[in-house]
Parts: C-alpha cells; sequence; structure tokens
C-alpha cells in the first residue's frame, strides 16, 4: 500500500493562515470544507456547523490481493460546535468508510510502522 497527495485542488502550503487567524485548522482544505464556525456563535444549533475537511490522500491498494476497488483515500474531519470537537482519519475503500478518532489512529499506525519495520529490516530492504 502506498498514498501520494493529489495533484488537483490542492492547497498550497505556503501562505496559510492559522486555525486563531482564520477558524479553519491548518490542514482545512477550503475548497471541501463545509465548516461555518459563525453559525455557534450564539450557541449550539445541531445539524448547521457543517465539518472543517481536508484534501484527501489517495492510497494505492494495488499490492493487496483481493481488493476491489484498489484505490481509497484517507482524509480528516472536525465537526463543528461551540467546544472542542474531535479530528477523524477517516480511510474509504468503495462503499466502506473507517472512521476513527486521530489521538486513537496514531498509536495504531505507530505499532504497525514498527511492525513494518521489523519486518522490513529482517528481509534487508526498507523503504
Amino acid at each position: 500500500m502506498s498514498w501520494s497527495q493529489p495533484s488537483e485542488g490542492q492547497p498550497a502550503s505556503s501562505g496559510r493562515r492559522t486555525a486563531a487567524e482564520s477558524g479553519h485548522p491548518a490542514w482545512c482544505d477550503r475548497s471541501r470544507c463545509t465548516a461555518d464556525p459563525a453559525s455557534q456563535v450564539d450557541g449550539y444549533r445541531p445539524g448547521v456547523g457543517g465539518a472543517h475537511r481536508s484534501a484527501p490522500i489517495r492510497l494505492d491498494l494495488t499490492t493487496v490481493t483481493a481488493l476491489a476497488p484498489q484505490i481509497g483515500e484517507a482524509y480528516l474531519t472536525r465537526a463543528v460546535a461551540p467546544w472542542p470537537c474531535e479530528t477523524y482519519l477517516h480511510i474509504q475503500h468503495g462503499d466502506s468508510d473507517i472512521a476513527m478518532a486521530v489521538r486513537d489512529a496514531s498509536p495504531l499506525l505507530s505499532a504497525l510502522r514498527l511492525l513494518t519495520t521489523e519486518a522490513e529490516a529482517e528481509s534487508g530492504w526498507s523503504w
């Protein structure tokens, strides 16, 4: 499995405003974002806050056996509310969408990287 940044519609990394300046996290792709922080200024209003959303990264799953389609994507989201909200990692493949809080995904991904690094070292190849 490999990943790459999409070339179309990718926001430029230079000149980005901070979350405090824009009301959007640095990873938020404004062309995909539905967040309306102003909608929550006077208190929580369900269904109107939208969500911050990152640009997707392409997941090439051609090396994974028995998967069709062989392309997926991953992206981040965070709901808008008057209180702090979790950021979620979404992995989409076909009709499946797996979502987990980034705070839960990070240790899992670190553990998988450690496991694969050990196998790479044993086999004599690396990225």
